[in-house]
């Protein structure tokens, strides 16, 4: 037994020997021709670790063509250098929320402006006051915001990079600002048009880091300052990371504490979409005190509930101001106090009470004199005038037709 088993590896090897001799010939011959020299490929060279032939080689793919057979031949694979994507930049920015389609009424041609300015917690806020002022056809909300982008970290047509100009071609009657979500980053270093350095980067919550961003900072309130209108500029809200939200308390420090010492204003809702440990928190208290969910699930956007209740602390701002253009001629001389300065302070629809810039009707066109102008006949002839206003609305106190004469 253990001759046959002998014998037959023998043959085997013979095989072998016999097939190696055979591709050599082949690719000899594949490789021979007028003008090329073939290169000496022996079965050494063909088992080699993948070494390259030392003589030349035909650059017409011939000697791929027989590597890649023989390679098939004898299971052998080349391992191909795989091409690597190129990779994304890294961008701290929560992935947008589709915009909410907010039916609004006709605006008036002289509607006051709410223009908004900032980053993507500034879209959320003016999504909110759109959705507030939708049916004001005397408020409009336009929505500057620029996602993405920052007071130092400047995208592409920020309207915060030159905010001077920017403002003095849209005009507006009131300004919201809210920004910071991507200012958390090292200021670049500034260089001079030849190229050279001339201040060197500044990095994250360090003091010169500070200071700068308090330059930024100035350099946007005197811009707002020459278009002499109000700007409440709102500081940024909890979210779910707690490096990101220190950071937020850092940048709300350094906002509210320029801001406030020129006393302008600063509105912080902060505890607003927080805990009780002024932690964030997914759900809160609504605008009718229901608790319901206030974010998104990145825990930094927020939801249809979350803006009209970030909106809210705007909103009540502005109208507060317009109603202070309410005359004193026409609000009612028996009006309780309280429902006075609720009516002041814009909150006098909760109290069911309303008062009209400007009358719907003269008073001279609420009742045509010459209905009064009655002149009855002894005997019952003539016209009867009571039948005759025609001009008064149906169902109007100064409608006095008769309808059940004969």
């Amino acid at each position: 037994m253990d001759e046959v088993r002998g014998k037959t590896a023998s043959g085997r090897a013979r095989g072998l020997i016999c097939l190696l001799t055979l591709v050599c010939f082949a690719l000899s011959t594949f490789f021979s021709g007028p003008s090329l020299a073939a290169p000496s490929l022996s079965g050494g060279d063909l088992l080699g670790a993948g070494t390259a032939p030392s003589r030349a080689v035909p650059d017409d793919g011939r000697y791929d063509v027989a590597l890649g057979f023989f390679e098939f031949l004898f299971k052998r694979r080349t391992p191909k250098k795989q091409k690597e994507a190129p990779k994304a930049p890294a961008s701290t920015a929560p992935k947008a929320p589709a915009a909410p389609v907010i039916k609004t009424v006709a605006k008036d041609p002289d509607a006051a402006v709410i223009a908004v300015f900032g980053d993507e917690f500034s879209q959320d806020i003016a999504w909110g006051l759109k959705d507030a002022f939708s049916k004001a056809p005397d408020v409009k909300v336009e929505i500057y915001s620029q996602p993405n982008s920052g007071i130092i970290y400047r995208a592409k047509n920020n309207p915060l990079g030159d905010a001077e100009a920017f403002f003095a071609a849209h005009p507006f009657n009131f300004a919201v600002v809210m920004v910071g979500l991507n200012d958390r980053r090292e200021i670049p270093a500034r260089k001079d048009a030849e190229g050279n350095e001339v201040a060197s980067a500044l990095e994250f919550r360090t003091d010169e880091w500070a200071r700068a961003y308090q330059r930024e900072i100035d350099r946007i309130r005197l811009a707002f300052a020459k278009q002499d209108k109000p700007v409440f500029w709102v500081g940024l809200p909890p979210v779910g990371s707690e490096d990101l939200a220190a950071d937020m308390r850092y940048l709300n420090d350094l906002v509210s504490s320029r801001l406030t010492e020129r006393d302008e204003d600063f509105i912080d809702v902060w505890d607003a979409f927080s805990d009780e440990d002024g932690n964030f928190s997914f759900r809160g208290p609504d605008l009718n005190g229901q608790d319901v969910r206030l974010r998104l699930k990145n825990a930094i956007r927020f939801t249809q509930e979350g803006r009209r209740k970030l909106a809210f602390y705007v909103e009540k701002l502005v109208i507060r101001v317009l109603s202070q253009s309410v005359d004193e001629d026409v609000l009612p001389k028996n009006l309780a106090s309280a429902d006075e300065s609720a009516l002041r302070e814009g909150l006098g629809a909760r109290r069911d009470i309303y008062a009209l810039r400007k009358p719907p009707l003269e008073s001279d066109e609420l009742i045509n004199p010459s209905v009064f102008s009655l002149s009855f006949s002894a005997e019952g002839g003539g016209d009867d005038p009571l039948n005759n206003a025609d001009n008064a609305p149906k169902y109007r106190v100064d409608d006095f037709v008769w309808k059940g004469r004969n």
